[in-house]
């Protein structure tokens, strides 16, 4: 590995031993060579770290800390990185082969810009369907704030300085969000370039059920990341007409989560909350998948 990457690929990991192999691999086969690794083991309990010891030896820089959820431990990576860009892959996706080149091409067309957005595509490995995730540039800053996270970590990379100023938040109630209040906070402030061409997945297996969740820890968080954003003030000056969508938004991505799971009554507190903050929402699909939900 480069002493001075022009990548730096942050992997956190927690209990992964059966998928990190893959996620690794795709690094690995890659076109583009200027490169490092640096896997941060959460505090797996499994044999991950065992596992990545044995298999992949020099091929990574692995770093162990005690669990501490994802935005600690992908600012733990960015810490010790030598690379001019950041670049976070969950330990479940994976990149195609010419993934790192067509970023690096994009960066270097663009003047080495504060971050990028790589757009990428969903993988179901059981029936291989794949659904790309594609936004146009000129929609995708309201999207975000309005609409919800359409950036997974592996479509993102930042310069360097820009990770470093610009930590994830390592409160653990707001893991799972961390990443969309980052999002938030730096689209606030910088230009966000997209690169349209797909060439990463972001792998659905069980562990990405949306039935897969806690309530009270989907709430919490969720709360938590609201106020996150709405506390920042560059936030509210750049986006302020949009809060009342990225409120509404954020309650009913509760409202919903509660429906599925029959939790009706808090469902309905919730999407009353949501149509409060904004009452055009109720004609939106999400609107209608919750009072489908309700009345089932």
């Amino acid at each position: 590995m480069s002493q001075s990457p022009f990548f730096s690929i942050i992997i956190p990991t927690y209990n992964r031993q059966k998928l990190i192999a893959d996620t690794i691999s795709s690094v690995l086969n890659q076109t583009f060579s200027d490169f490092e690794i640096i896997i941060v083991d959460d505090g797996s309990t499994d044999n991950t770290k065992t596992f990545i010891e044995k298999t992949f030896q020099d091929k990574v820089r692995l770093v162990s800390i005690p669990n501490s959820e994802r935005g600690k431990a992908r600012n733990t990576g960015t810490a010790i990185a030598k690379g001019k860009y950041i670049y976070f892959l969950d330990s479940d996706d994976l990149i195609y082969r010419t993934h790192l080149q067509e970023a690096f091409s994009f960066i270097q067309n663009h003047n080495q810009p504060e971050w990028i957005f790589q757009e990428y595509e969903f993988l179901n490995k059981l029936t291989r369907r794949k659904s790309p995730i594609q936004y146009d540039r000129e929609t995708a800053i309201k999207s975000l704030v309005s609409e919800g996270n359409f950036m997974s970590c592996h479509g993102v990379f930042l310069r360097k300085d820009i990770a470093d100023a610009h930590p994830f938040e390592e409160n653990r109630e707001m893991a799972g969000s961390e990443d969309y209040a980052l999002w938030l906070r730096l689209a606030a402030r910088y230009p966000l370039l997209i690169n349209h061409k797909v060439t990463s997945a972001l792998v659905q297996h069980d562990d990405r059920s949306v039935f897969n969740f806690a309530p009270e820890k989907l709430i919490k968080r969720k709360e938590l990341m609201l106020k996150t954003v709405l506390d920042d003030k560059e936030v509210q000056s750049q986006f302020g007409t949009f809060m009342p969508a990225l409120k509404s938004n954020t309650y009913s991505y509760i409202s919903l989560h509660l429906a599925m799971i029959k939790s009706k009554r808090r469902s309905i507190s919730y999407f009353i909350k949501s149509l409060k903050a904004s009452p055009g929402s109720i004609l939106n699909r999400r609107s209608r998948a919750i009072l489908k939900h309700l009345i089932s």
